[in-house]
């Protein structure tokens, strides 16, 4: 199933993306780690993140976690939004406003040291945790930042 399905530039993060990035920090703290995306996507909207931020967060979020918690892995600068099989764009991380609040406050947010648990709850969402966790289960000796992983892909 498709969660995103409007094309996303055409949209811009509201005034409040900051306060509804820690909001939701928050609330996925306090919810299940098992959560599906659009049991995530209803808590957000419920409690007060309107559509487009919920979905960028949902997005964006887990990917910063996890490139805070593995900072030493040389992460890909670009990823690619996936619309269909004919309409794929490859964008900057650099160049996405969303990913940058994010960022910002997901460092703001391991300068507190957060507890571990609290941490994958978050970082555990994204495609990048699942992979490296594989790999690394599956090879004891390795080491995470020899890793080296394909762009990201996100499908809208």
């Amino acid at each position: 199933m498709r969660l995103f399905m409007k094309k996303q530039t055409e949209f811009q993060v509201s005034s409040e993306f900051e306060k509804n990035v820690q909001k939701a920090i928050t609330l996925l703290l306090s919810s299940d780690h098992s959560a599906s995306d659009e049991l995530i996507l209803e808590l957000f909207q419920n409690n007060g993140i309107g559509q487009f931020d919920s979905t960028e967060i949902l997005v964006f979020l887990p990917i910063a976690f996890i490139r805070q918690l593995f900072d030493h892995i040389k992460w890909h600068a670009t990823y690619v939004e996936f619309y269909d099989e004919n309409n794929q764009v490859e964008k900057k991380f650099a160049d996405s406003v969303s990913f940058q609040i994010i960022c910002k406050e997901t460092e703001r947010y391991f300068q507190h040291l957060p507890v571990s648990r609290d941490v994958m709850k978050i970082a555990g969402r994204s495609a990048e945790f699942n992979i490296l966790n594989d790999l690394l289960l599956r090879n004891p000796d390795a080491k995470a930042e020899d890793i080296i992983l394909s762009k990201t892909f996100i499908v809208r």
